[in-house]
């Protein structure tokens, strides 16, 4: 009895090691241009990225409505979604965008103003985004 414990124990651990790791999705970005080179406010970023939609904080996981343009702004900063195929209606998940803004900032610097399109996050397609200050 102890043998088929132990052997079974043995065969989870190596099972384990060969797994292959558990990846963060990464939302992928193309077209990306950085407009400044001036950082924006992190606080009024974070307050403007959770405007989009009419709001997408708290429990609200997608865009509601699916609204064929949309923007979330605090103070000074302003997130601007469009489709690319013009007339389409954005659907975009909470984690979709925020997964796109990081993959930008990846490319221009944490709160640098840009303009880029996010795959997927609309009905039919893509999703332009420009962020900047106004």
């Amino acid at each position: 009895m102890h043998f088929a414990t132990i052997l079974y124990t043995l065969s989870i651990l190596l099972l384990c090691a060969f797994a292959a790791p558990v990846e963060k999705r990464q939302e992928t970005v193309s077209n990306v241009k950085c407009t400044s080179n001036t950082a924006l406010d992190f606080h009024t970023t974070n307050v403007a990225l959770l405007q989009i939609c009419g709001g997408i904080a708290g429990t609200i996981e997608k865009c509601q409505g699916r609204p064929t343009s949309t923007t979330g702004q605090s103070g000074n900063v302003r997130f601007t979604i469009t489709p690319v195929i013009e007339g389409d209606q954005i659907n975009i998940s909470k984690g979709r965008w925020e997964q796109g803004i990081k993959a930008a900032f990846a490319v221009c610097g944490e709160d640098i103003p840009f303009t880029a399109t996010f795959t997927g996050g609309a009905v039919k397609g893509d999703v332009n985004v420009v962020y900047e200050s106004v």
